[in-house]
């Protein structure tokens, strides 16, 4: 027992410990910066300053705009993954060329995949282009760098649609179908057979994808900086100003434990709801 338990370490030690010692070396390191501990530029002593700094309008817009951008991309691409995951989850006709269709977003680099919605959405895009040659509109529509991040959460849902799907996908194949069967021949319609069976057990592989999809959002800067607002930034947008315009690595660092911390909660409160709503259902 001791040997088989010797080996197991063996085996995961050196992909869990390299993930493990750069991922704590990381946020030791920022948490430091951010209180004036360790520093990049001059001296390293104990200091508040850098978290006061971000006690104004500009931190707090921000950080509800990448909330607002992390859950809304997490849940709306929920609503178009899940479906989709239910309809390929059965053999059918063309299921195999549209699920091959869907993944192309997966080999797209992020900054590409906002260029390319870019020329989709501009003033004088595809889009408009489109619309003016019907006759619909009679002039261009502005539909970027909206205040509200319309832009912003479309690319992000597009991009991260078949990564999510994936996660479903796996997870809606490793339930029986029995347990369908089960329930229709004892008198379920469709609808409740996916509300009250599939549903259910489909639960921990949503709460992955969402959480997933949340991290990759929250904190994502290629996106939001090509087709999203001037005002407000996301917090990786801010971030990278604070440090590499303003030189201010202390602020940056705080910005960093924020985004990290704040992804941990959302995590922690997510994972709470998911258990209290399946308690519910039981």
């Amino acid at each position: 027992m001791r040997t088989d338990r010797l080996t197991l370490l063996l085996l995961i030690l050196p992909g869990a410990g390299f993930i493990f010692l750069f991922l704590a070396a990381a946020i030791a390191m920022t948490v430091l910066q951010s209180v004036g501990l360790y520093s990049l530029v001059g001296e390293s002593k104990l200091t508040f300053e850098h978290w006061l700094s971000l006690a104004d309008r500009t931190f707090i817009d921000s950080f509800l705009f990448s909330l607002k951008v992390g859950v809304g991309s997490a849940f709306g691409t929920l609503i178009f993954s899940y479906p989709l995951a239910l309809f390929l989850r059965r053999r059918r006709f063309g299921t195999q060329l549209i699920g091959s269709i869907i993944k192309i977003p997966l080999f797209v680099p992020a900054l590409v995949a906002a260029f390319l919605i870019l020329n989709v959405l501009a003033f004088h895009g595809i889009l408009n282009s489109t619309l003016l040659g019907l006759g619909i509109i009679d002039r261009p529509l502005r539909m970027l760098n909206d205040k509200f991040g319309w832009n912003v959460l479309i690319i992000q849902i597009w991009k991260n649609l078949p990564f999510q799907l994936l996660i479903l996908s796996a997870t809606l194949e490793s339930i029986q179908t029995d347990i369908e069967d089960a329930a229709r021949n004892l008198g379920a319609s469709p609808w409740r057979v996916i509300r009250h069976v599939i549903l259910p057990l489909s639960a921990p592989g949503i709460l992955i994808a969402v959480v997933l999809v949340f991290i990759l959002t929250f904190g994502d800067y290629a996106i939001t900086k090509v087709a999203g607002p001037v005002y407000p930034s996301s917090l990786s947008v801010l971030m990278y100003t604070e440090a590499f315009t303003l030189q201010q690595w202390g602020a940056a660092a705080c910005i960093g434990v924020v985004i990290t911390f704040a992804s941990l909660l959302f995590v922690a409160i997510y994972a709470r709801a998911a258990r209290a709503v399946a308690e519910i259902g039981r």
